[in-house]
């Protein structure tokens, strides 16, 4: 579900001319930190921002973050920063269990996310 802001319209825009394969990273080393994934955007995607103060996110909130980078939260935690809404998804089990068990994309040794556009 995107919000109807710039951001969110500028990373469905991008993504509805090219597919991404985005690397996943996360903060699983991090005290309280291992409820959040995100993904860069490459640099030649320009995309606004309106960021304002968080603390607290709830499992399934989508944020942007500068620079260029999507922030994907799979827990409830209060990780403070500067962020733009993006949108959610529904908070299922079934959504956790995928985000957490994302398998490594064969040749890359990384975790990959890819992004397409749905109507």
């Amino acid at each position: 579900h995107l919000y109807d802001n710039d951001t969110a319209a500028a990373i469905a825009r991008h993504v509805g001319t090219s597919s991404w394969r985005l690397p996943i990273y996360h903060y699983d080393d991090y005290d309280n930190w291992e409820i959040m994934q995100y993904y860069d955007i490459p640099s030649r995607y320009e995309i606004p921002s309106n960021a304002e103060a968080v603390t607290s996110e709830k499992a399934g909130e989508v944020y942007y973050s500068e620079p260029n980078r999507i922030i994907l939260f799979y827990g409830n935690g209060e990780i403070p920063g500067e962020y733009t809404k993006v949108g959610y998804f529904d908070d299922t089990e079934e959504f956790r269990e995928a985000v957490r068990n994302n398998p490594t994309l064969e040749g890359w040794n990384t975790k990959m996310v890819l992004l397409n556009r749905v109507d």
